[in-house]
């Protein structure tokens, strides 16, 4: 997505305000977040307030370098109620392979009214660690893969007579591909005996 002439404009004069989107689609429901200070609804999703949760640097590259993962790291905080009882929530939820958006929100700085939403990385929750820092207590880690998966997973689904009749209702090639079972086929070779 091309950021619009005013954004580019107000970035330029160095007065835009942009806030960091989050969104989490697992199994439960959709959840979104927010950094500031009050609540914000976008496509029909409240995006809740955070302050406490860091985004790595969106990894890069094209062709088979290409990489899109980053992490999100949330540190416990007593003040705002994240406890390591709470954080450990997590594991409750099936969140393993379910997206993950990141946004920016970008902000008019005078009437504060929204410009427009940029995905700045789209991926899959892959794991998440729960770890212990000296200084910032207990952190959880969530490991997100970037997007370009999809390009590499293999489907084992296979094509069948349901499929082939909402394309063509009177074509019959995938009548008997169903029935089929695997037949081994020795070419050049002996079969062998049993």
């Amino acid at each position: 997505m091309t950021l619009s002439t005013e954004i580019k404009d107000l970035y330029d004069q160095g007065r835009i305000s942009t806030r960091q989107m989050l969104r989490f689609q697992f199994a439960s429901g959709i959840y979104g977040f927010i950094s500031r200070a009050e609540p914000f609804t976008y496509s029909g999703v409240e995006y809740k307030p955070f302050g406490l949760i860091e985004v790595s640097d969106i990894g890069g590259g094209t062709g088979t370098s290409a990489d899109g993962g980053f992490t999100l790291t949330l540190a416990e905080s007593q003040d705002d109620g994240l406890t390591p009882e709470v954080l450990t929530q997590i594991e409750s939820q099936d969140y393993r392979d379910r997206p993950v958006t990141v946004m920016d929100a970008h902000f008019h700085p005078d009437t504060g009214a929204l410009l427009q939403v940029e995905v700045v990385a789209r991926g899959y929750l892959d794991v998440v660690e729960h770890q212990v820092d000296p200084e910032r207590g207990y952190i959880l880690v969530a490991r997100c893969e970037g997007r370009q998966l999809d390009y590499s997973r293999k489907n084992g689904r296979y094509r069948t007579m349901t499929d082939q009749a909402r394309r063509a209702p009177d074509d019959k090639f995938f009548q008997h591909a169903a029935k089929r079972g695997r037949v081994d086929i020795f070419w050049g070779r002996v079969a062998a005996r049993t």
